[in-house]
């Protein structure tokens, strides 16, 4: 399936649509450290070679209705994590749903696959549902971490996959795989380049590291994302 990333960040969304065999083919991110980023990755050939737009609030979501399968996306949890404002989704930050909301109504993918802060389960849960309800999508939603995958840090997020055609089989990737698996091996290789400074880029300096940790904070786990597609996705056909 072909992906819109937005909210990009630094990739780890991006790396769990390989992870399920996507193919990223546009996305966009305001900050200029994960965008320098992603075009660095894809320099190297490490990520597929895609545009990246700046601001979700002037991109156009219509010129890419047919190419598009998946709109992806964690919008800004400042103030919905229990750490940040706490203004839910009508915050200043938060309320930049509605910009992904009207994107995902321009492009009409088949999925969209949003992720946020556990704390959206009570500060705004039932408005991204609401309004994917009516642009006639079915959506499943489930909080999920990182520790459930095997890792030691806990990082829980919500998890909503919406489905535009539930009646199809779902689409995706089982990336559980036993040891030796391709998809483990292929996860294990990620893991490594998310937890080493080459990922980002080799720090060179103060400032550079203060973005590079808030780009991992920021990030999410690509295991985690793509364990949590598969099985939200299921759900919605089962």
């Amino acid at each position: 399936m072909n992906e819109l990333a937005l909210f990009a960040g630094a990739g780890g969304g991006i790396l769990a649509g390989k992870l399920l065999g996507w193919r990223t083919v546009c996305a966009v991110e305001i900050n200029a450290f994960c965008s320098r980023r992603l075009m660095q990755r894809q320099n190297e050939g490490h990520l597929p070679p895609f545009p990246i737009w700046d601001d979700v609030c002037t991109f156009d979501g219509s010129a890419w209705r047919g190419t598009v399968d998946v709109v992806s996306g964690g919008f800004p949890c400042t103030d919905i994590s229990p750490a940040g404002k706490k203004a839910g989704i009508e915050g200043e930050s938060s309320v930049l749903w509605r910009q992904m909301a009207r994107i995902i109504g321009e492009v009409r993918p088949r999925f969209a696959f949003v992720e946020n802060s556990s704390a959206l389960t009570h500060r705004g849960l039932g408005t991204v549902l609401g309004d994917l309800a009516e642009m006639g999508f079915s959506a499943r939603w489930g909080v999920l971490g990182s520790n459930h995958v095997g890792a030691a840090h806990t990082r829980t997020r919500c998890w909503i996959v919406a489905d535009s055609m539930p009646w199809l089989k779902p689409v995706g990737r089982n990336v559980s795989g036993g040891r030796g698996q391709p998809e483990q091996i292929a996860w294990n290789a990620h893991r490594q380049a998310l937890c080493e400074p080459g990922f980002l880029g080799k720090p060179d300096g103060m400032a550079d590291r203060m973005d590079r940790n808030r780009a991992i904070g920021n990030g999410q786990d690509p295991r985690v994302a793509a364990s949590a597609f598969t099985l939200l996705s299921g759900s919605i056909a089962g």
